[in-house]
């Protein structure tokens, strides 16, 4: 059956009157994951089933719906060539006595294998340990005198070596055996937490329950149907993980995007469409209303009252009962990267992005996320330096990029390597459209810093029981460019910031180097210099700054 020969029912029509169910037959069949779009919290999934329907009014029941999705969500279509009217939907929560993920199942089933063989073990070790018990018990009581002159154990001379050969015999027989268990014992051991380890990243959150879709529909003739069903589903998360690439020969960076995929539904999905999108339903899509905002004096108030209050307020209905999905931690990535990957195809309007993975991909329910190759993105990359000497004589290399593309890069670590060499990871911010961001690249060793105290003074009036204490300080910043070539070099330093009302402190003008800024971060105290420096230019700056404080009072922090 072609599909443009079919045609496409109607999605939820529920006008239609249905026959008695006593009267109607229930058609089951089965279902398989065929596409999904992953959210950063969930995921619109759709599933597929051809079903072939008699004609009449009958019920198809989809058994193999996973726990845990949004039953609100839930939506049908179909196609068929005969005429198909699809009524009302039901789902129904069906409770198992075994386990319904299947890998989940698997594993546990193992683990208590596992378990019963470590009993039947541990039982054959404690009896191996009373056989060893019982021979020393022998030897004890052969060596033991009963009137000083005899032992219990009678032997004649030429005995005893026959004795003694079978007491050694059996105790190394018992010896050998009693090791090689507990060295049976210990592979067991070892055997279930691996086992458990694995059990713990398939185990599904609902993992005795599934859910059956009953759908009602009206044929008028026998037909073949495509069946169709989307919803939103817990448990699938996405989050961006990137590549910073850094040529400093050639100035440029090239920025791979990466989606780590996670899903625990209770299903594996296999050979699917998957594209992840950053639009954010989470957040919904009512804006929060802003309401009065009231003050008053406090008023101090009795225990009994204050407790009423606090009982009254309970029930206030603003005490809105909320589910917090929780974040999945962030596991280690399953790196299966070819050289020249195929990049996924980008979507982009003024609000979200989707990136539509190429090809079709396997994602396990597993409590382990999957790296997909996004795209590379290729950009300009302005290369500068900048210390602060005051707290290290190192200079670190920073690499300025702009975000070329129309949609906005969300937040994620990125792993950042400089001529092909590991430099380490960070974070990458939020990054519109247009934007810039600085991203280091670690220590430029080219790059000379020293920092030294040039001067220090202090006032005391010690004629006088009170007045102000004055403390000068000046201190001075060398850097020298090693490079072969020109290069940007911000120096960041810093002065006292007051906080109590009776210090004062001031920036000395007359000492500090000019050309100075205030800090972009908007940090008190903070300046820098910053300007082109030729190969082996070298500068110096001097920061000088006076605090005044009151002689009777004890300054801390300078």
């Amino acid at each position: 059956m072609t599909a443009h020969r079919m045609g496409f029912a109607s999605v939820l029509s529920l006008g239609f009157g249905l026959l008695s169910p006593a009267y109607a037959a229930t058609i089951e069949s089965s279902s398989h994951v065929v596409a999904a779009t992953v959210f950063t919290d969930r995921a619109l999934i759709t599933r597929a089933a051809t079903i072939h329907l008699p004609a009449g009014t009958h019920t198809i029941s989809i058994t193999d719906l996973p726990a845990g999705f949004d039953e609100a969500t839930l939506r049908v279509k179909g196609k068929a060539v005969a005429a198909v009217k699809i009524g009302s939907v039901d789902v129904k929560h069906v409770f198992m006595t075994e386990l319904a993920n299947a890998a989940e199942r698997e594993k546990t089933i193992a683990m208590e294998a596992k378990i019963d063989q470590k009993s039947l073990l541990e039982g054959d070790i404690r009896a191996t340990q009373t056989r060893e018990q019982f021979i020393n018990k022998i030897v004890a009581q052969g060596a033991e005198k009963t009137d000083g002159q005899t032992t219990k154990l009678d032997f004649s001379p030429e005995k005893w070596v026959q004795a003694w050969g079978l007491v050694q015999n059996g105790m190394a027989e018992t010896q050998k055996d009693l090791a090689t268990k507990q060295i049976a014992l210990r592979k067991l051991d070892a055997e279930i937490v691996k086992l458990q380890q694995e059990l713990n990243q398939v185990k599904s959150t609902q993992p005795k329950e599934r859910r059956e879709a009953h759908i009602n529909y009206e044929a008028s003739a026998d037909t073949d149907m495509e069946l169709s069903l989307t919803y939103q589903a817990w448990g699938v998360t996405w989050r961006p993980v990137y590549d910073a690439r850094l040529d400093t020969v050639k100035t440029h960076l090239d920025l791979e995007q990466y989606g780590q995929v996670s899903q625990q539904t209770g299903e594996d999905w296999k050979d699917i469409d998957l594209t992840l999108s950053t639009a954010q339903p989470a957040y919904g899509s009512e804006m929060p209303r802003i309401t009065e905002w009231w003050v008053r004096i406090f008023q101090p108030m009795m225990v009994n009252a204050l407790s009423e209050g606090s009982d009254a307020m309970a029930g206030a209905p603003g005490a809105v009962r909320r589910t917090v999905s929780a974040a999945a931690p962030m596991m280690k990535a399953q790196m299966n990267v070819e050289a020249a990957p195929e990049e996924a195809i980008v979507q982009s309007t003024e609000y979200a992005a989707e990136f539509h993975v190429p090809g079709h991909v396997d994602i396990k329910s597993v409590n382990e996320p999957s790296k997909l190759f996004i795209s590379s993105t290729p950009m300009k990359a302005e290369l500068a330096a900048q210390t602060s000497p005051r707290l290290s004589p190192s200079a670190y290399l920073f690499a300025k990029i702009t975000n070329g593309e129309s949609y906005p890069l969300i937040p994620g670590m990125v792993a950042k390597y400089r001529d092909g060499s590991f430099i380490g990871n960070s974070s990458l911010a939020l990054l519109r459209s247009g934007e810039t961001a600085n991203l280091s690249f670690g220590v430029d060793d080219r790059v000379k810093v020293s920092f030294k105290s040039v001067h220090t003074e202090q006032s005391n009036p010690s004629l006088v029981i009170v007045g102000d204490m004055t403390d000068e300080r000046h201190y001075e910043s060398k850097v020298q460019n090693l490079h072969g070539e020109p290069i940007t070099i911000t120096i960041f330093d810093s002065y006292p910031v007051a906080t109590d009302a009776d210090v004062t402190v001031k920036l000395l003008d007359n000492v500090t180097t000019p050309g100075y800024a205030p800090d972009t971060d908007k940090r008190q105290g903070v300046i820098s210099w910053s300007g082109s420096y030729a190969p082996k230019q070298e500068k110096s700056f001097t920061l000088g700054f006076q605090v005044k404080y009151p002689k009777s009072k004890q300054l801390m922090g300078l």
